[in-house]
């Protein structure tokens, strides 16, 4: 091989330390920034070489000689126009343009001329890019209706750039048909409350920098739709003099406006709809119809129904005003209100539902409680209850039956000792109480005119035959017991004997008394003995 016909080549990779493409920079096209910097750097790390030039060639000037370098005196010849503009690397040849314009688009030119006079020459392609600003959104409609409408978001900047989308924080992605990308406009077809939640962000961008545009918020209009119509209280049946309110509320943006309708006429545009003191002329049907001014929408709640009615008061029961003696008097008790329509009627007594029977009865119409003969089981308290569909009142009526005096009886002793008090008391079952007389052996005790008759010290005339006379002073009846008490000196007799037996035992007693004494009185004096003296 012979070594002689590479020599130069070599000498020239030596020189120039590096391995080249046969031009000494490293890009063959660069970009830059109006008001920024650009260096054409090269592949050249340490050369031995007689002159170096850049040089440009721009679209609308002729060829200008930026600089030329010789590096055995030191000598650097710099072309006025980039005097402040430019820095150079001696060591490696690369140039630094500052301050770029419009102009400074072209190409631009490396010429070296080594010590043993070869020459390398490149060229770099300069784009100078204007500056990313003034990045915004703006939509073809600004209140799109929900399905109705097509929008177009067109995203405006100043500079050289291409165009992104975001939704949040995710590439928005085109569908071909809903959704379009088409250079700076994105396309929504019969658009949806859900397309672009947003925020949507427009990015413009070139190979050197990119900006963002502020948050855009797509609002789609919509509804009304899911309509609710509450009312308080919740009753189909409303007192009379009482409040109702409505209230209503439907997914719709912007709000929904309402409308308050009762049988088909509008009354109210409120959002709530309260009235107070309820009257029966605000019977009937209530409806929320909710609109949209932007989608031209409505939509009716469904309808609410109330009947106010008047309260039940004033119940009161008539009696008959005659005493009730039982046995003999018819009664008919009747329930009637003074305000109300009632629904329903109860009768109770006592606190239990009423039974009926062949004695008492009920008319058809349940307002009157009919006894064929009151009897003293038919006292107690009757309650009279009626009720509607908004309320519930009642009346009480004490029924009193009279009778007695029956079940009477004398509580005492049936025998006491001499000068021991006596009581005995009177009792039976009466209404009205009981009048009292007192007898003894059938002669009328003298002011003895209660149940409880008392003798302080008993003597033998307290003892006989007592009769209570019981005597209900309304109905008249009389009923008369007796009681037998025996009075003794000798001691407490058996309460079990009879007045006459008593009599016989204290006059045995004292006959055996008289006997005995006799006795002792007829007794032989002793025979006197004579003494031995």
């Amino acid at each position: 091989m012979d070594l002689y016909n590479f020599r130069l080549p070599l000498l020239f990779l030596a020189a120039f330390g590096c391995c080249c493409d046969g031009s000494p920079l490293l890009d063959e096209e660069t970009n830059g920034v109006i008001g920024k910097n650009v260096t054409f750097k090269t592949k050249v790390t340490s050369v031995d070489f007689l002159t170096v030039s850049w040089s440009f060639d721009g679209a609308s000037t002729t060829k200008i000689p930026i600089l030329t370098n010789i590096p055995s005196t030191n000598k650097l010849n710099i072309d006025e126009r980039y005097n402040k503009r430019i820095t150079y690397n001696a060591t490696t040849c690369a140039l630094e343009l500052r301050d770029l314009v419009t102009e400074d688009s072209g190409e631009y030119g490396l010429t070296i001329v080594t010590s043993d006079g070869g020459q390398l020459t490149g060229k770099v392609k300069l784009n100078v890019l204007e500056p990313v600003t003034d990045v915004q959104i703006s939509s073809s409609l600004p209140e799109p209706v929900e399905i109705n409408s097509t929008v177009v978001l067109t995203c405006s900047a100043k500079g050289s750039f291409t165009y992104r989308w975001l939704n949040g924080s995710i590439p928005v992605v085109a569908d071909g048909t809903h959704i379009k990308l088409m250079g700076n406009e994105l396309t929504v077809s019969e658009v949806w409350r859900t397309d672009l939640r947003g925020p949507i962000y427009c990015i413009a961008e070139n190979p050197l920098e990119s900006k963002k545009s502020p948050a855009f918020n797509l609002t789609v209009s919509y509804g009304p739709e899911n309509i609710v119509m509450y009312q308080t209280p919740v009753a189909p049946y409303l007192k009379e003099g009482s409040n109702v309110t409505f209230t209503c509320s439907a997914k719709s943006d912007p709000p929904a406006q309402l409308q308050w309708m009762f049988n088909g006429e509008e009354i109210s545009k409120q959002a709530n709809l309260t009235i107070t003191n309820l009257k029966g002329l605000n019977s009937g049907n209530y409806t929320c119809v909710a609109s949209n001014a932007n989608t031209k929408r409505y939509i009716a709640s469904k309808v609410s129904t109330i009947s106010v009615l008047e309260p039940l008061s004033g119940t009161n029961i008539s009696s008959p005003s005659a005493p009730l003696i039982a046995g003999i008097s018819p009664v008919n008790l009747t329930c009637t209100v003074a305000a109300g329509k009632a629904d329903k009627m109860e009768w109770f007594k006592d606190g239990k539902p009423l039974a009926t029977n062949t004695k008492v009865t009920l008319s058809s119409d349940m307002r009157t409680l009919s006894f064929v003969k009151v009897e003293k089981e038919d006292a107690g308290l009757y309650k009279c209850q009626m009720t509607n569909k908004v309320n519930s009142d009642q009346a009480n009526y004490t029924m009193v039956i009279n009778y007695g005096p029956a079940n009477v009886k004398v509580a005492g002793k049936n025998a006491v000792k001499f000068e021991e008090p006596i009581e005995m008391s009177c009792s039976g079952q009466s209404v009205p109480p009981s009048t009292y007389a007192w007898k003894l052996n059938d002669s009328t005790i003298a002011n003895a005119t209660r149940e409880k008759y008392t003798v302080e010290k008993a003597s033998l005339k307290d003892a006989g035959t007592y009769t209570c006379v019981a005597r209900n002073p309304l109905t008249g009846v009389t009923f008369n017991t007796t009681h037998n008490l025996a009075v003794t000196e000798l001691g407490t007799v058996d309460s079990g004997l009879s007045g006459g037996a008593i009599a016989g035992i204290v006059i045995g007693v004292l006959v055996a008394v008289i006997i005995i004494a006799c006795c002792f009185c007829c007794r032989k004096k002793p025979t006197d003995v004579p003494s031995p003296y």
